[in-house]
């Protein structure tokens, strides 16, 4: 036998040979191997053997492309010859890319809001704080004079655009039926351009400049007018009030603050009825953003807006202004929550360990099975195989499957996206996959799996040494042992770690859902009465309480649970202490529905109907304004305000904060009082009821 290698082999092979030398003394005797040896030897040293190999060689140009087909076919052969392998390899990294992509994508939305705007680079939405109850107390929205001021007084300042967060409202078609719609918002004329909504129908740049216009998204067009242009329609707004359809714009973009489905130009709100006509009136409802001029200094901006809030009756004299880029308004601004940033740096790193978990498992399950290939290393290796060509087969494989792999991740995707996406309710569309930055971070994710995970596999299996592995020598066998320990240590680490924080966050979601309020909501449901209602609502009243049961209905003017609760800001008495209160208009049902539990029951509640208003309020304004004791027996924690029962704490909003001060005021005549704006009728349902053939009921 002798051995055709190239020159640069030579030393290599040698040694392999001396070693295999030893090995055949040792299993057929002295004699016979050293004449096998040096045969070897003398073949290897023939020059005419090397000069024939030499020009044997091929151009590099006619030697690639082979080599590239034959790696691809001995990669395609090696997946199909380990199926069950192969499987799981391909499973565990399609799974592993799927969820990391997942959540990056979220993460990636998450960072990237209101970065599509023309002119996002110098928006800024202003903002006041002013000191309350010794805290600042931040006020996103203004009076409508306010910024008809700014552009008046401040030449810094080249357009000023305003914009409701929107309202309820009931739009119907001309003799067609009537929806109530969330998210009707009103704005002025430069709303549409400054932002650079697409228009699908209309002109932007006056859909909104006079009264009487409407605008509507892609969506409520289609709902009310079907696929026609719905342009010079009309559309009643709350059930008296034409409007004409000036434009029609696409669908939004899911990462911006700014929500609507129609707005309605500002320039009509006063005509709108008496409910719309006080809030433009003496109201701070609008968010108001200025587009700054180019080279303008926002600091100077921000104080030049306190000179004009002095000439102006709707704004506290001693606030501060401040002016927030539109970018930063998602995750920066004063009124969100700073641990929102901090929950999507802890989803990315989740993504990253998962990621990291399927590569090291690809590693791991590779590195497994050199045993079978390293046999084929060696034969390789003897007959003259170099290493780098080694390690680019190795690669091929890799590429092979994560490539596979990255296709099936992209199907599964696809696939689940909507379902993901209404389960966890993030407020992300199908249009995210459509996007540059999704391909992008899907190939640098296949390119990085791939080059993580062939690397060093390609690399381990590579130097294993022809001589021992062909001898079945054992020392080769250890090869990637303490890498493979470290791996599996890594794993069991990481996904022991994400089950502690699953197993965390259940228990506190749990917590979230089963904590006691301080009141029973379960089985009630809350029926929006429209102030028009108000010569029928006895009537209604009276025909749900025979049907679901008087102690089963009450009254409030407005929903819990919601941010439509009033705020008053007021300073206690005897601590001069300024407090925000919550403010709610009930009847007298509204605390035994509840299930609401006394500290200190009013004088003859249990004696029937009451003759005139009573003010309750709850133990926390109790502790605020320093009263010990009875507080029925002291001097009221208000001035101008009478204490006429104590309620025990329950939330009225989130479980984030603590209970808030609230003060109910306790009315006999719901009509007169809670009805002159929208009313909320409570309807608690019995225990086992079919609640959706009661809801067709009621």
């Amino acid at each position: 036998m002798r051995l055709l290698l190239a020159p640069h082999r030579r030393e290599e092979v040698l040694g392999d040979m001396h070693e295999e030398f030893a090995w055949q003394v040792r299993q057929s005797g002295e004699r016979r191997a050293r004449r096998r040896y040096w045969l070897d030897v003398l073949g290897f040293m023939k020059p005419r053997f090397l000069k024939r190999r030499e020009t044997e060689q091929l151009p590099n140009s006619t030697f690639q492309l082979p080599m590239i087909r034959n790696y691809i076919t001995i990669a395609f052969r090696q997946l199909w010859k380990n199926q069950l392998f192969s499987a799981l390899n391909i499973t565990g990294l399609t799974v592993g890319l799927a969820v990391s992509t997942f959540i990056a994508l979220y993460v990636w939305h998450e960072f990237h809001y209101d970065r599509f705007e023309p002119f996002a680079g110098r928006t800024y939405r202003v903002i006041s704080f002013a000191k309350y109850a010794g805290q600042d107390v931040s006020f996103p929205n203004f009076h409508e004079s306010f910024g008809v001021q700014v552009k008046k007084q401040l030449p810094d300042v080249a357009e000023v655009v305003r914009i409701s967060d929107g309202f309820e409202a009931i739009l119907q078609q001309k003799n067609g039926q009537a929806f109530k719609e969330e998210g009707i918002g009103f704005a002025d004329g430069p709303t549409l351009t400054t932002f650079g909504y697409k228009t699908l129908y209309g002109d932007p740049a006056t859909a909104l400049t006079t009264p009487g216009r409407i605008v509507l998204t892609r969506q409520l067009a289609e709902k009310y007018f079907g696929n026609t242009n719905p342009v010079g329609q009309t559309i009643i707004y709350d059930k008296h009030y034409p409007l004409t359809v000036s434009a029609v714009l696409d669908d939004l973009p899911t990462n911006s603050v700014i929500r609507f489905k129609a707005l309605v130009s500002l320039a009509s709100m006063p005509s709108l009825g008496a409910f719309h006509q006080n809030i433009y009136k003496a109201a701070g409802f609008l968010s108001t953003y200025l587009v700054l001029r180019p080279d303008v200094r926002v600091q100077q901006v921000a104080k030049k807006l306190e000179k004009v809030n002095k000439g102006l009756n709707f704004m506290d004299a001693s606030s501060k202004f401040e002016l927030e880029a539109l970018p930063t308004l998602h995750l920066d601004s004063r009124t969100v929550s700073k641990e929102t940033r901090q929950s999507l740096y802890i989803l990315l790193t989740i993504s990253l360990v998962i990621l990291a978990l399927a590569v090291i498992n690809y590693i791991s399950l590779t590195t497994a099975r050199a045993t079978k290939r390293a046999r084929e290393v060696g034969v390789r290796k003897a007959i003259g195989g170099q290493r780098s060509e080694l390690i680019a087969q190795f690669f091929t494989e890799s590429f092979l499957t994560t490539t596979m792999a990255f296709a099936l991740s992209l199907l599964l995707l696809q696939l689940l996206f909507p379902w993901a996406n209404n389960a966890l309710d993030l407020d992300m569309d199908n249009r995210v996959l459509t996007q540059g930055p999704y391909w992008g971070l899907m190939l640098g994710l296949w390119l990085g799996c791939s080059l993580l995970a062939g690397g060093y596999p390609a690399l381990l299996l590579s130097r294993f040494r022809p001589a021992l592995v062909l001898k079945g020598a054992t020392t080769w066998r250890q090869s990637g042992t303490g890498v493979r320990q470290i791996f599996t240590t890594v794993q069991f680490t990481a996904s022991i770690g994400l089950l502690i924080c699953s197993l965390v966050l259940y228990s506190q979601m749990r917590y979230l859902r089963t904590r006691n309020l301080g009141i029973n909501r379960e089985q009630i449901v809350a029926l929006t009465i429209d102030s028009e209602m108000k010569p029928q609502f006895g009537g209604l009243r009276d025909a749900i309480r025979q049907w679901a049961g008087p102690e089963n209905v009450a009254v409030s003017n407005t929903a819990l649970f919601t941010n439509r609760v009033s705020t008053w800001f007021m300073q206690t008495e005897k601590t001069k202490k300024q407090v925000m209160l919550n403010a709610l208009t009930v009847d007298k049902q509204f605390f035994a529905l509840l299930g609401a539990k006394w500290a200190y029951k009013p004088v003859s509640w249990d004696n029937g109907a009451i003759g005139k208003e009573l003010t309750i309020f709850n133990q926390t304004v109790m502790k605020e304004a320093g009263i010990a004791g009875n507080p029925l027996q002291q001097p009221a924690p208000f001035k101008g305000q009478q204490t006429d029962g104590v309620i025990a704490d329950f939330h009225i909003s989130g479980l984030q904060g603590p209970v808030s001060p609230v003060m109910f005021s306790v009315v006999s005549d719901t009509n007169r009082t809670i009805l002159a704006q929208n009313a909320y009728l409570m309807v608690k349902l019995r225990p086992h009821t079919d609640v959706p053939q009661a809801m067709d009921q009621l």
